[in-house]
């Protein structure tokens, strides 16, 4: 007997939709974002979170710099702040950002001993809110964070991508997640880009058959 049950896709809300992509990197990185940002349609209808090591009183300056290079809003995280596609997110210096819903939680920023772990820690929270529409994309940098959040990324039906070695201006943390076994595709900034672009399209795609079952 036919019960009416609807797919689950389709029961979901339209914010349980939405992709986080998050670009953890830190010496190097700020090269990669410029490139990734500068090549990516203003409308994939993902969003994108900037997870950067950096000085616990440094300045602001991706938010100043990368709006030259993206359409996107380029905005800081506030505690609290709804994820929106479309945006790109910049986490301030000196805080660790995780994902609550549809939210940003900021705490801050506790430093153990040797490299910073802030990207492993937002990774960790993204693959249990967004589960397969979490991607997260490791660029140049120092020491290997990021890497220990990448299996749960992968469990939970996510994307991972790393920065081919050759085009990092450190390859420690691309290296490092290569390690895991979780990476699913080496890439250039231009190849991320457009990786990037090809699956907000298909995603697009889907989300659009979804409402159209829910209408």
């Amino acid at each position: 007997m036919n019960t009416g049950t609807k797919n689950p896709e389709a029961q979901s809300k339209p914010s349980d939709q939405l992709s986080v992509v998050c670009f953890g990197a830190s010496a190097g990185g700020f090269e990669a974002y410029c490139t990734i940002l500068s090549l990516l349609a203003a409308d994939t209808g993902m969003a994108y979170i900037i997870v950067h090591h950096q000085p616990t009183d440094g300045k602001p300056l991706l938010v100043e710099i990368l709006p030259k290079k993206t359409k996107m809003p380029v905005v800081l995280v506030t505690d609290g702040e709804s994820v929106k596609a479309n945006h790109v997110y910049v986490v301030p210096a000196g805080k660790q950002v995780t994902m609550d819903g549809e939210t940003f939680r900021l705490t801050p920023l506790v430093k153990p001993p040797g490299w910073p772990k802030n990207i492993s820690i937002f990774l960790q929270s993204l693959a249990d809110d967004r589960q397969k529409r979490a991607i997260a994309v490791i660029l140049s940098g120092f020491d290997s964070d990021g890497a220990a959040a990448l299996k749960s990324i992968k469990d939970a039906g996510g994307l991972v991508f790393a920065q081919k070695f050759q085009t990092a201006r450190q390859p420690d943390m691309p290296q490092s997640a290569v390690k895991t076994g979780c990476v699913d595709r080496l890439l250039s900034p231009t190849e991320i880009a457009a990786q990037l672009g090809l699956i907000g399209k298909e995603r697009g795609r889907l989300t659009e058959r979804i409402q159209k079952q829910l209408d």
